[in-house]
């Protein structure tokens, strides 16, 4: 994937948003904080999006780690003996900040919502979860309930195969 650092802007312009978190209402868990339908008030501090899914065939991400303020992941090469044992899947969208959409007309801009334009705010591949926001600062505690589930589901597996 390629990610866009500081992509809010610096600390300064950090912000709070609700998001519409599916993995978080599929879950269903509810706490004190929050019921599995809210929507998860995230905390974006110098915050960073994912700017583009990356195919993985080799020699394809070419020319992306040039694009200013731009990180390519994995940054260094997978070590071939420890790959051949983890279960390396395709980066799954987890989550969407909704975006807005500015329209210039007659020299006047005006800016809309539009849900269907969004930065990419949460990802996941095989064991590996990231989001632009920060999730331990909330008081919020699903997150972190859906993910030890999620740790807790793989090793249950492990142990039954």
């Amino acid at each position: 994937m390629r990610v866009n650092r500081n992509h809010f802007g610096r600390q300064i312009e950090s912000f709070q948003a609700d998001l519409d978190l599916p993995f978080l209402r599929e879950s269903g868990h509810n706490t004190n904080s929050g019921s599995a339908s809210e929507p998860f008030k995230a905390i974006f501090i110098r915050a960073p999006i994912v700017e583009k899914l990356l195919p993985t065939v080799e020699g394809e991400q070419r020319g992306e780690a040039e694009v200013e303020e731009t990180v390519i992941a994995p940054s260094r090469s997978i070590d071939t003996s420890i790959a051949l044992n983890i279960n390396l899947a395709d980066v799954e969208v987890m989550g969407v900040l909704p975006g807005r959409t500015t329209k210039i007309k007659n020299g006047q801009s005006t800016e809309t919502f539009d849900p269907e334009a969004g930065d990419i705010i949460a990802v996941r591949q095989a064991n590996v979860f990231g989001t632009s926001f920060h999730p331990e600062l909330t008081g919020d505690p699903r997150i972190h309930i859906w993910w030890l589930k999620q740790v807790a589901l793989v090793a249950h597996d492990r142990r039954n195969s």
